[in-house]
């Protein structure tokens, strides 16, 4: 990189920018963490101290400012995302932004023309692409393994949501009406789209708000700064293709922590896979025959009495296949060739898609119709 590693700011010093975003950052040989910025720069100054980042600031205003910034990465509430991305795209500096993209679709849209307009590479951190079941069943779908499908069954659970809405995720003004649909249903919706290659088309939903000891629906909760806790809603596909779509924080868990499940049904047979902090496993069945476990490389096999861990169930953490790792390539090699190319990492186009469905969701809870997702 002519004899100087890429310069990089992360905007957001919480608990996932020191699981997700600074191992890998710190590890990656082309790659200098120059500054970190928190509002409160308390947490910014003990990540910097942990990862030898060299300054750290209470504003990213002051960072981009100061700092000669080749890229940042946007690990801050929602709210905040596209103000962020807008201002780094301006002054040409390539972005990395934690899903979802941003607080509504016409933000999204913006963030896209933004990032487009001034040829900086952009990336949505909707992780688990790079889960090896993930895609060894996307493989699979391709090679029409079970043939023309047909439904679909799809889940992202969690129960950290049980005692509370879970800080700024679980609020209107900082996370969106959407809440776990924003936080866990983004990476769902994501990777059905992902996987099948297809949008979704239509939706029809149900919300609801684990408040006062109670579930509430939307149409109750006008007046609390609270977002939805669980989300249930059908879709359907151009193809014909339906399915159901479930996230929730406030689904225990048992030791699980968390839980990833996709089934897909279709005219040859079906296919299913299965995913928590005790393992994974991918199955299949066709026609009558019996329900058969597909091998896997590079993942821990589920085990009901294993200890429960972040290896267990994204074990491509500190790889090279991260979405952080990958978009530092791309960004290294944009600066060495003079042209930004956002190949081979979900896009802010992909968070745009992902947003519009999210929107459309809580536009069909609240008129309790079926709405088209917006083309």
């Amino acid at each position: 990189m002519n004899g100087r590693k890429a310069q990089i700011g992360v905007v957001g010093a919480g608990s996932f920018a020191d699981l997700w975003y600074l191992p890998i950052l710190e590890k990656h040989p082309e790659v200098q963490i120059q500054a970190i910025c928190s509002q409160s720069g308390t947490t910014a100054e003990k990540l910097a101290n942990k990862y030898n980042i060299l300054a750290n600031y209470q504003s990213y205003q002051e960072m981009f400012e100061k700092e000669e910034l080749d890229g940042i990465c946007i690990v801050t509430p929602n709210e905040s995302h596209h103000d962020i991305a807008l201002e780094a795209s301006k002054r040409g500096i390539h972005v990395m932004c934690e899903k979802p993209l941003a607080m509504d679709r016409d933000e999204a849209r913006l963030m896209v023309e933004a990032a487009e307009e001034n040829g900086i590479v952009h990336g949505v951190n909707f992780t688990y692409r790079e889960h090896p079941a993930v895609k060894k069943l996307k493989e699979l779908l391709e090679e029409d393994f079970i043939g023309r499908i047909y439904d679909g069954k799809f889940q992202y659970t969690g129960a950290y949501g049980l005692s509370g809405p879970p800080g700024w995720r679980g609020t209107k003004s900082k996370g969106g009406t959407g809440g776990v649909l924003a936080d866990l249903g983004s990476h769902l919706i994501d990777l059905v789209q992902f996987v099948v290659n297809e949008n979704v088309s239509k939706v029809q939903a149900s919300l609801s708000f684990l408040h006062e000891g109670k579930v509430k629906t939307i149409h109750e909760m006008d007046n609390h700064d609270q977002s939805a806790d669980s989300v249930y809603f059908n879709a359907s596909f151009p193809s014909g293709a339906h399915g159901s779509f479930y996230t929730s924080w406030i689904s225990s868990q048992g030791n699980r922590r968390q839980t990833i499940e996709l089934s897909f049904f279709g005219s040859k047979g079906a296919v299913k896979f299965l995913s928590s902090e005790l393992g994974v496993v991918l199955t299949y069945a066709h026609g009558k025959e019996q329900w058969q476990e597909l091998h896997l490389e590079n993942v821990m096999k589920w085990d009901d009495l294993a200890q429960p861990s972040e290896e267990r169930f994204r074990p491509w953490r500190l790889t090279e296949r991260n979405e952080i790792w990958k978009w530092a390539d791309l960004l290294v090699e944009s600066k060495n060739s003079g042209r930004a190319s956002s190949t081979g990492i979900p896009t802010f186009r992909d968070g745009y898609s992902v947003q519009k469905v999210i929107d459309a969701v809580i536009q069909s809870a609240d008129l309790r119709k079926e709405v088209s997702v917006e083309r």
